[in-house]
């Protein structure tokens, strides 16, 4: 077994990248971070790549400490990760749908009077009538006699998904985190509850921590270490549309209510479609994210462009130009996952969406609870522990 000790982080994307540089620029031990292929080139490239203040109170704070580190990267950046602000709305075409999202506002509003606004989301919500969008929005293409009301928030927009791991990559680097790409952890070595070390393409390493941030992939890696995670599987497929004629400005993400597919416009004009089940954790499953290939299953994508024409029917001359599929991770209450486990030596970072949010504080996170056994103030609404049968080992 060759010694080596040290953090050793399972996933090269943009969860890994962060964790890697927030325990790097701390610490002089060996960092090493495995990537089965090619450095944020999977779940993460795949990512529609949204940031925005929405979310539980875990969620809102955990994006704050990203928008801020954030704000550090653009000032000075290593790739060109960008950022455009389109808002996000939410549109519904139904009776059930429309008063689903009034309650949303309802709920929130609730939450909002009940907490401290520092630690919640304060930015402008409100319910609108479908006479009253394209009064407040530019939405020229949106067929308001299809909808019967809507959501808008205004401060959400996007990144460029790899470049942004990129920024993470390059700075832990220079903190002397060592990045493998091809190259495949298959066996954790665990004794009495307690993980000593990893196998990598068949060598034998020792460990004194090891962080999976495998994306899908986790369950599988989380089983090496017999740690049974909480988490499923959806498909997260995206068509790319060519439009007829280039549309010159932002159009805001517009998601369906429901059915779950939303729109958005890319940085090059093309239109992004995307799918996420309305439905809950229950009602997802598991894939083998090896098998899963990057075609769009044909009834995913006849129902998505049928919603997408029916909102915007000048998509009607749209023509589809690419296509891919990701999977996105789902919980139980549709949190992340992260830190220490049950089994000592052993961590996570399984997230349920969002991992370009969150993929900052989840390094923060995870390198406050490894270097300073601090389980830190997002322990209880981040930890595996949450949930029933599984209990930890702190």
């Amino acid at each position: 077994m060759t010694s080596e000790g040290g953090y050793h982080i399972i996933g090269g994307g943009i969860v890994g990248a962060s964790i890697a540089y927030h325990i790097g620029r701390r610490t002089n031990d060996p960092v090493h971070v495995y990537e089965k292929g090619t450095l944020a080139n999977e779940t993460t490239k795949k990512s529609l790549a949204f940031f925005g203040f929405y979310g539980d109170e875990t969620q809102y704070r955990m994006k704050q400490y990203g928008m801020e580190l954030y704000n550090d990267f653009l000032s000075s950046p290593r790739a060109d990760p960008g950022y455009v602000t389109t808002g996000r709305l939410n549109v519904a075409t139904s009776e059930e749908g429309a008063e689903a999202l009034r309650q949303d506002v309802e709920n929130r509003n609730k939450r909002l009077a009940d907490a401290d606004g520092k630690r919640v989301d304060t930015s402008p919500v409100d319910f609108a009538e479908p006479h009253e969008l394209k009064r407040s929005l530019v939405l020229p293409f949106l067929d308001t006699n299809t909808v019967t009301g809507g959501i808008f928030r205004p401060q959400v927009g996007y990144l460029r998904p790899r470049e942004m791991a990129i920024e993470f990559i390059e700075r832990a680097r220079d903190e002397g985190v060592v990045f493998h790409e091809n190259t495949t952890v298959t066996d954790l070595t665990v004794d009495d509850g307690v993980l000593s070390g990893l196998s990598v393409d068949g060598e034998e390493r020792t460990a004194d921590e090891v962080i999976s941030a495998a994306g899908p992939w986790n369950p599988r890696v989380a089983a090496m270490a017999n740690v049974d995670l909480p988490v499923k599987h959806t498909l997260a497929p995206v068509l790319e549309l060519e439009p007829a004629e280039p549309i010159q400005y932002t159009i805001p993400w517009i998601t369906h209510r429901e059915s779950g597919f939303s729109i958005r416009r890319n940085a090059d004009g093309r239109v992004l479609m995307t799918h996420h089940p309305p439905g809950k954790h229950a009602d997802a499953t598991e894939y083998d994210p090896d098998a899963v290939e990057d075609s769009v299953p044909t009834d995913l994508r006849q129902r998505g462009l049928d919603v997408l024409e029916s909102l915007l029917p000048v998509t009607d001359t749209f023509d589809v130009v690419d296509e891919r599929v990701g999977i996105r991770s789902s919980t139980p209450d549709g949190n992340p996952v992260v830190g220490w486990t049950r089994v000592d030596g052993f961590s996570v970072a399984a997230f349920s969406t969002s991992g370009i949010q969150l993929a900052p504080a989840t390094g923060k996170v995870i390198a406050t609870q490894l270097l300073d056994n601090d389980p830190t103030s997002f322990y209880e609404g981040l930890s595996v522990s949450r949930f029933d049968s599984y209990v930890d080992h702190k």
